[in-house]
């Protein structure tokens, strides 16, 4: 990847962290708003950076699946949710990632 190519995705990456760490001082009116949001903001920087560009390697995407479904999960888990695969979609479950450590 060229400086050029990864000026944008790196740029869009660090703007989801700014933002996630800007909302650190919002006074959310639930309380579960503002840990939420910053998972997310998280996620979407990760599959930026990891995906996005021409030169992004589509390779790594079963990595940056895996990791963008289980910080999903981390930040549903605190509302009571789970991340599962539909039945008969035929995908594997999102491994704990303490199991690929």
């Amino acid at each position: 990847m060229d400086d050029k190519d990864r000026a944008l995705p790196e740029t869009l990456n660090m703007e989801c962290f700014r933002i996630s760490k800007a909302t650190e001082g919002l006074a959310f009116s639930v309380p579960e708003a503002g840990p939420l949001v910053r998972r997310l903001l998280r996620v979407a920087g990760r599959v930026i950076i990891d995906t996005g560009g021409e030169r992004a390697d589509a390779q790594i995407w079963p990595n940056t699946e895996v990791m963008a479904l289980q910080w999903l999960r981390e930040a549903l888990t605190p509302l009571g949710y789970d991340i599962r695969p539909l039945p008969e979609s035929g995908r594997d479950p999102v491994p704990d990632p303490s199991t690929d450590w």
